[in-house]
């Protein structure tokens, strides 16, 4: 039985429901009538003889109580219905009602309430619901915050991420607003089994993919929440349902595809290993300029199929109506006092905010936050200030709102999130801890005891947001837009993040967050001029060897951060004595990362004749790797570059022992993951053809005997030898096919007048231009 509280539905939605329950039960065509100042009328079916035939009334009144609601009928609503002389009124509430509370309100309109059943409350709604299952799915917010769903949600999601907790689903549900964008993402999504959500910043991006997040997690689907593509890979269950969410997948990795990750290719690989899979769904966001450079870098992302579910979220997709129903949202759940919302239901404010050029979701977010408000008048000239300039929405409460200490503790964190989702609570707090001692001894801080606690009490919740695990406790910006704040903040000035990085404690901050030439579309901090690059360059030779990194080689990191911000002028001295002092025994994800970095800057600069112990680094690469993505990782560096290809080559002839034992390395690689590399293959969870199967995993065989080839080694044992269990793969593609390919629903949307139901929405279509009343 439906179980609805109906907490994620704002005054108008629930009008819209019971007209469209009301309709269904009573066979008759109810019109919302709402005109400006309330008659006590929500809805009405008129006949030739009797223009108020039926009169209907909605009041929400949630958590308000019915005490409450019983005195307003009394107070404010008798005399207007005693005016309208309804031929038969009928009354409705989300509140659960008692046989009581019906008999009251029943009395309370006496005689134009014929019977109790006119008295409608939340038990009556469910039981409609139930006899109406398309109606829930025409009302999609309402079926996706159902408690059972809900509790799916979250038991679905925990293991992907944690963020996904009860509160913050069902606050997004309420303010969200379905529409013609969700349908179409809906469609793609069943149709391919993927979708890429592309737009500009602020656009709905990520709050549309949270949504079809939601929509698979209530269809029991599993969450792997990817930040990087090799996670994805890793996770990657064939028996299991599971939905693969990869927020911004290139806005971290964009410099990856000039390097070693071949994110390009894993990327595309994985897309079409999921489009074949009924059981698995990939949903990636992007930012629309992301992708355009990404583009011009991979001919691989380019020329693929990348674009066959592209929908790319776009204002101009966003139609009047929905717009402003986004506004009305927020501004029904905002905290702002009933005078702060009144001036949208004034002189039509709310079409200055619809049809401005600027208009996106974060910033009606931002203006309908009191937290963004600072003994400020709130008035139109406001909100169009904030509206023309973003950056206005975090000015004054970064400012003025919270301490000096809290300022240096965002920045602080700022710069070490660069690429990643989030911030550690060691890490933050061993940056932060070294900004205030910098502070101490250049600036004459005091202290004032512990400034990191006091900075947290006053951020959690306004600018961050704690996510606390069995492990870890994590801080990740609150909105994006205070991201893109603060990165306005120091390219209006990058003397400001000089002065963090003469504080900074580890690679990241030097890493991700800076450039010293222009990188287009890309957020990072310019330090282009010539004076500006000369700082950032003694600052790093001031700071480099006392860096930390993540888990990786600090001699690594600092020639991947030399390569990456400075010329060959520059660095070269310096750059050929690191390197050929690098003596590595152990190799990190990260590690592999940068060294690939390293070795391919050798190659395009000609290096190779000044580097003395390359034989070293090449070994190093090619031994204990972790997965056969590194592999071919490591492949594909030799066979792109004709130095290093030559070099294993002639290692065949003058050196037998070095190139045996590359060939060892490999070897032992191959035996740990040959078993991953052929589960991994194209189709292979899908045939239901022996012979069919067969032809896979030869032809995986034959794609792993030539990424040997590719490095200049013989093809391994591992490979060769491999025999695949061809007999229960085919049982268990057999029992899989037999599930049906999940499709989950889209919002239906309804025919209108646009401008009427808009000026409807915000009661601006009485003709008495004094009556503003706001609805709540």
């Amino acid at each position: 039985m439906a179980n609805y509280d109906f907490s994620t539905l704002n005054d108008r939605d629930l009008e819209e429901l019971t007209r469209d329950l009301l309709s269904k039960v009573l066979n008759v065509n109810f019109q919302s009538f709402k005109p400006g100042k309330d008659k006590g009328i929500d809805l009405r079916y008129s006949t030739v003889n009797d223009e108020n035939e039926i009169v209907v009334q909605v009041k929400h009144y949630l958590g308000s109580g019915i005490s409450k609601l019983k005195l307003d009928l009394s107070n404010n609503e008798t005399q207007k219905v005693v005016t309208l002389k309804p031929k038969r009124y009928i009354f409705c509430t989300s509140l659960p009602l008692s046989p009581q509370d019906k008999e009251d309100i029943k009395n309370i309109f006496n005689p134009y309430i014929h019977s109790t059943s006119d008295v409608i409350g939340k038990e009556d709604l469910n039981k409609w619901l139930d006899d109406y299952p398309e109606i829930q799915e025409r009302h999609f917010k309402l079926w996706l915050s159902s408690i059972d769903i809900i509790k799916k949600i979250v038991k679905n999601g925990i293991k992907g991420r944690s963020e996904f907790y009860k509160e913050k689903i069902i606050k997004e549900i309420t303010v969200y607003v379905p529409n013609k964008t969700h349908s179409e993402a809906v469609s793609a999504l069943n149709k391919n089994h993927f979708i890429l959500v592309t737009g500009a910043p602020g656009i709905g991006k990520s709050t549309l993919a949270n949504m079809l997040t939601y929509q698979f997690l209530a269809e029991d689907f599993e969450l792997v929440y990817v930040r990087e593509i090799t996670e994805a890979e890793e996770a990657f269950s064939p028996e299991k349902k599971q939905i693969f969410y990869f927020d911004d997948f290139l806005g971290a990795i964009t410099l990856d595809l000039y390097s070693s990750r071949n994110a390009d290719s894993a990327i595309v690989n994985f897309i079409e290993r999921v489009r074949d899979d009924k059981h698995k769904r990939l949903i990636l966001t992007c930012r629309t300029t992301i992708l355009n450079q990404a583009k011009n870098i991979s001919d691989k992302i380019e020329n693929s199929n990348i674009d066959i579910s592209n929908y790319e979220v776009r204002i101009e997709n966003y139609t009047n109506w929905d717009k402003a129903r986004i506004l009305y949202n927020h501004i029904y759940l905002s905290d702002l006092s009933d005078e702060q919302k009144l001036i949208y239901f004034q002189n039509d404010f709310h079409w200055k905010v619809i049809k401005h050029r600027y208009y996106n979701p974060r910033l009606i977010q931002g203006i309908t936050s009191k937290s963004n408000l600072v003994d400020t008048e709130y008035s139109e000239n406001f909100v169009l200030e904030i509206l023309n300039d973003p950056n206005k929405i975090w000015e004054k409460p970064f400012n003025i709102q919270i301490s000096n200490v809290s300022r240096l503790l965002l920045l602080t964190m700022y710069s070490l999130s660069g690429g990643i989702y989030y911030v550690t609570d060691e890490r933050l707090k061993e940056a932060f801890n070294s900004r205030i001692n910098h502070e101490v001894v250049y600036n004459n801080y005091q202290k004032n005891g512990n400034e990191y606690n006091f900075a947290l009490k006053e951020l959690v919740g306004a600018f961050i947001i704690r996510t606390i695990d069995k492990n870890d406790t994590r801080y990740s910006f609150f909105n994006p837009s205070i991201d893109d704040f603060i990165f306005t903040y120091f390219q209006n000035s990058n003397e400001e993040y000089l002065q963090l990085l003469k504080s900074s404690v580890f690679f990241e901050q030097f890493k991700y967050r800076i450039a010293t030439t222009v990188v287009k579309g890309e957020k990072r901090i310019s330090f282009s001029n010539k004076n500006s690059r000369k700082k950032l360059y003694d600052t790093f030779s001031e700071k480099k060897d006392f860096l930390k990194g993540f888990h990786s080689n600090a001699n690594l990191n600092i020639i991947s951060i030399l390569i990456r911000l400075f010329s060959k002028s520059e660095i070269e001295v310096e750059l050929l004595k690191r390197i050929n002092d690098l003596d590595i025994s152990y190799l990190s994800w990260e590690d592999r990362d940068n060294l690939i970095e390293i070795l391919k800057y050798i190659a395009e600069n000609n290096l190779i004749k000044k580097i003395n112990n390359l034989p070293n680094l090449i070994k190093a690469l090619s031994k204990d790797i972790p997965s056969h993505y590194l592999i071919k990782t490591f492949s594909n560096l030799i066979k792109s570059n004709i130095c290093y290809s030559d070099f294993i080559s002639e290692s065949k002839i003058k050196n037998n022992n070095y190139y045996n034992e590359i060939q060892k390395n490999i070897d032992i690689s191959w035996e740990k993951l040959s078993n991953d590399y052929m589960t991994d293959a194209y189709g292979i969870d899908n045939t239901l053809e022996i012979d069919e199967l067969d032809d896979i995993v030869n032809k995986r065989k034959q794609e792993a005997i030539q990424i040997n080839i590719d490095i200049g080694l013989d093809a391994s044992e591992a490979i060769i030898e491999y025999e695949f269990d061809t007999s229960s793969q085919i049982e268990f593609n057999k029992e899989k096919s037999k599930d049906k390919d999940v499709k989950i629903q889209s919002y239906k949307e309804n025919t209108r007048d646009e401008v009427l139901e808009i000026n409807r929405l915000f009661n601006s279509i009485s003709k008495d231009r004094n009556l503003f009343i706001a609805p709540f």
